[in-house]
């Protein structure tokens, strides 16, 4: 076999190789661009401070913060009754829920009020008469009895008057509590009452 045939294929690859080795010598270099990130667009709204009310389930017992039984101070018979004072009836604090006749408490007061009277001046009275009979002690012109009956009157009509003002007092308080009203602001639960009924001190006439 001849030489040159070795040779052909040699040179070729040769060749080949020798391309190739230049081609990638002389290739431009390709520089690295950095990539920009996308952000995702959003919209953004300012928030606003807002009363909201929430709604809660639940189970469990309801009870009045404050429950008290209508109870008259007085007794008598019974004139006027509120129409709130119905069982579920609503009502204000102070507002009148029923009355009783006051017609023999009102007298009462009268004559408290006369007790009162005649008792103050009977008091100035003796209050006159003892300094009267001090002013006789001292120039000795009166007895030492006459002295001691006049301090005594003095402390005897003292002490009416303080009871007669003791007992107009109380007749003001029971004219007063004629008028029955509402110890607070609420509700009626339940209720017994009515007009003309006669209703006695210290027994429950309604539930509040």
């Amino acid at each position: 076999m001849k030489p040159s045939h070795f040779l052909y294929p040699l040179g070729i690859l040769f060749a080949s190789a020798i391309g190739a080795f230049l081609l990638i010598a002389t290739a431009p270099k390709v520089e690295s661009v950095p990539t920009e990130k996308s952000l995702p667009l959003v919209r953004t709204i300012q928030a606003q401070p807002e009363d909201v009310l929430w709604t809660v389930r639940s189970q469990g017992t309801v009870a009045p913060r404050t429950e008290s039984d209508l109870i008259p101070e007085v007794s008598g018979r019974v004139v006027w009754v509120s129409p709130k004072l119905v069982s579920g009836g609503f009502f204000e604090f102070d507002e009148p829920l029923l009355r009783i006749d006051d017609r023999d408490y009102a007298a009462a007061l009268a004559r408290a009020e006369a007790d009162v009277a005649r008792a103050d001046s009977e008091a100035q009275h003796a209050a006159s008469e003892l300094k009267r009979q001090q002013g006789l002690a001292r120039s000795k012109a009166n007895s030492r009895s006459q002295l001691s009956d006049a301090l005594r009157a003095d402390r005897v009509t003292e002490a009416s008057l303080k009871a007669a003002k003791s007992q107009l007092g109380v007749a003001q308080r029971d004219l007063a509590r004629t008028e029955i009203r509402a110890p607070f602001e609420g509700r009626v639960r339940n209720e017994d009452i009515d007009v003309g009924q006669f209703v006695s001190r210290g027994t429950p006439v309604a539930t509040l």
